[in-house]
């Protein structure tokens, strides 16, 4: 591997080292790290889509790009360990354990419409088990992140509830659609809500549980569409001289009850939101013990304006600075770095993990807080959270699902903290089977649910005009890609039967029910007004 390395690999080890001495997202970008951050920025990639990075020597899925064809096939999650990679399907893979992330990055990704084969462990699974899968390189569009939004009936008791949920898997904003339509996400979900009302939802969840983050303004934009006007962010730079991101338009785009569902991959932006209706009570929050907790703001420098400032002219393409330049606060003035947003009803879940955090990454700025902003809480929250945390306690306790959850979260910590591996390959197959038998039984039990879970409708931006639910398309998974046939051990029917309903997905079923029992004992209660406070926007 270090001979692989040329000069320029180990100056650009050595200056992303140093920007990452100040805080872990200052980095050094050679050029074309540049150009794939551009690329990523812009929506323009081609490839599996997912996020990659580097652990203990192995390159790691740490997300999965919403929509795109990695999460399409159903193939691989979050935590998988890639080992291996071939471009084609008869040649032997590629070791790419101890590569450095952007040369197994280039190895990854491909020309459109290319097929790349990946050896991979399984998150969770011991070194032994591989599983070989084959994802077809598409371009990453813009369709692939924007907003959705699914309508669901529930019935509990004589008594159905409409439920409605808009998924946003990032904050964009763009340039437009090509038509002269802006890209933005606040008014998609405008008119996302707008359809929900017509739908008569009798309550909204928010999912943000897969959102990083982007556009600041968009965030600040998004809150305002519950809120009649008030701040939603406060941001100070290196001079101490704070600014204040506020909504300002007084109108309010859906009034009802709200819940906002978060994990540890809620960043950013993300927290932002959270973190505003959170203080103005506007919505219950739930999820994992906290979000990601990045609460910061970074800019790119380009490394030859600055030379050329100095009177030096580059030879070449020095590349490009990422630099952290201020921090963000909630309404109520607490930092969102380091400790994130913390939910008012904390889930059982296996992304709440500690590792997926600010707190995991090395020299991260402090966690602090400010002067709070002057708003006025609409207080809708406060007086239900006890009775809230109560039910869904009790819900869980009784639940046949959230107990093999637990299981499964318990097995998964014990095989983390263990630190030392068995070389007897008898007990190693013996540990293979009884992982192969307990994944068989789990999908059984998932299937057999499955088959009694009401699929809720989806709501696109392409067929949010079609009047009613009626001619709309009944949420389920595709159909992955046809597996090789050295992928059939792991590609059994079970799978194959599981993948004709939706995934199951625990915490959102339980937020539902949070959101029922929210409705009920909120019974319209009304919106407190926001006044506007008199300072000035953020503009970045």
């Amino acid at each position: 591997m270090m001979r692989k390395l040329s000069d320029n690999d180990v100056m650009g080890m050595y200056l992303d080292s140093l920007a990452q001495v100040y805080d872990p997202h200052s980095d050094y970008f050679d050029p074309a790290q540049h150009k794939s951050f551009t690329s990523d920025m812009n929506l323009s990639l081609i490839g599996i889509g997912a996020t990659l990075q580097s652990r203990d020597g192995y390159c790691t899925i740490a997300s999965l790009v919403p929509g795109g064809p990695a999460e399409r096939s159903g193939l691989i999650k979050p935590g998988d360990r890639i080992i291996g990679v071939s471009q084609n399907k008869d040649d032997e893979f590629t070791d790419i354990i101890d590569l450095p992330l952007n040369k197994a990055v280039e190895l990854i990704r491909g020309k459109k419409n290319t097929t790349v084969h990946l050896d991979i462990i399984p998150v969770g699974a011991p070194d032994s088990v591989h599983k070989t899968i084959s994802i077809a390189r598409e371009e990453i569009k813009i369709e692939d992140q924007q907003a959705k939004a699914q309508v669901i009936d529930i019935t509990v008791g004589d008594k159905t509830h409409r439920i409605g949920t808009i998924d946003l898997p990032m904050f964009y904003a763009g340039e437009g659609d090509g038509k002269g339509k802006p890209t933005s996400c606040s008014a998609d979900v405008a008119m996302l809500l707008e359809k929900l009302k017509k739908e008569n939802v009798t309550g909204v969840i928010l999912d943000l549980r897969r959102n990083g983050g982007g556009s600041l303004p968009e965030a600040i934009d998004l809150a305002g569409l519950f809120i009649p006007s008030g701040p939603m962010v406060q941001t100070r730079g290196p001079d101490g001289r704070t600014e204040i991101g506020a909504d300002r338009d007084g109108k309010v785009a859906y009034d009802g009850p709200l819940v906002v569902l978060t994990s540890r991959f809620s960043a950013s932006a993300s927290e932002i939101v959270a973190g505003a209706l959170q203080d103005y009570g506007r919505a219950v929050v739930v999820g994992d013990t906290t979000t990601f907790g990045k609460g910061t703001v970074q800019t790119i420098v380009k490394l030859s304006n600055i030379m050329k400032g100095e009177g030096i002219t580059p030879g070449s393409d020095p590349g490009a600075l990422k630099v952290t330049i201020s921090k963000f606060y909630r309404p109520s003035g607490k930092s969102t770095q380091l400790e994130g947003v913390k939910p008012d009803i904390i889930l059982p879940s296996l992304t709440d993990l500690p590792e997926f955090g600010e707190s995991d990454m090395k020299n991260p700025l402090p966690w602090d807080t400010i002067q709070p902003a002057s708003f006025n809480e609409t207080n809708r929250v406060a007086a239900f959270l006890e009775k809230l945390r109560t039910r869904s306690g009790e819900r869980i306790s009784v639940s046949a699902e959230f107990s093999e959850l637990k299981t499964e979260i318990e097995r998964f910590k014990k095989l983390r903290e263990e630190k030392s591996v068995s070389l007897n390959e008898a007990k190693r197959k013996k540990e293979k089977e009884e992982l192969k038998a307990k994944s068989s039984a789990l999908k059984k039990d998932r299937l057999a649910r499955a088959k009694n879970t009401p699929i809720p409708f989806e709501v696109t931006l392409k067929n949010l005009a079609k009047p009613g639910l009626t001619d709309l398309v009944k949420i389920k998974e595709l159909p992955p890609t046809k597996p090789d046939d050295s992928d059939e051990e792991s590609f059994d029917e079970l799978d194959r039967e599981l993948n004709k309903f939706p995934a199951e997905d625990l915490i959102l079923k339980e937020a539902q029910q949070v959101l029922i029992d929210y409705t009920d004992l909120l019974k319209g209660m009304p919106l407190a007004k926001a006044e506007v406070p008199q300072a000035k926007a953020v503009t970045e």
